[in-house]
């Protein structure tokens, strides 16, 4: 059951990220706000700490979803934050996000 409240904790970050891109509708937007950039940034590190954690029974019933290079973002994010490239955030944040949420919804 633990797994159910990680993957709802994923589904929380998500929705953050989401809320925390409304309003913006460029890559400059985004990259000339450090608010928007940190809180992101924050919550995809939320999303791989706790992606973690899911056992991998769990994991095998969302074969879709790539567990390691969601865990890998994670690991560049807390140990290489300065080298961080943020046309790769904005692109996770306004795509790969939104599909994350559908997919973990079904």
């Amino acid at each position: 059951m633990k797994d159910n409240i990680y993957i709802d904790r994923i589904i929380k970050y998500a929705q953050k990220i989401n809320q925390y891109m409304k309003g913006t509708h460029t890559f400059d937007d985004f990259s000339s706000n450090d608010e928007k950039i940190d809180a992101v940034i924050l919550n995809l590190e939320q999303i791989g700490e706790t992606a973690k954690k899911i056992s991998v029974e769990t994991k095998m019933n969302y074969p879709s979803f790539h567990w390691p290079g969601i865990i890998g973002l994670r690991n560049i994010i807390s140990h290489e934050y300065e080298g961080i490239h943020l046309l790769i955030i904005y692109e996770i944040a306004t795509i790969n996000i939104k599909e994350l949420l559908k997919y973990l919804k079904r």
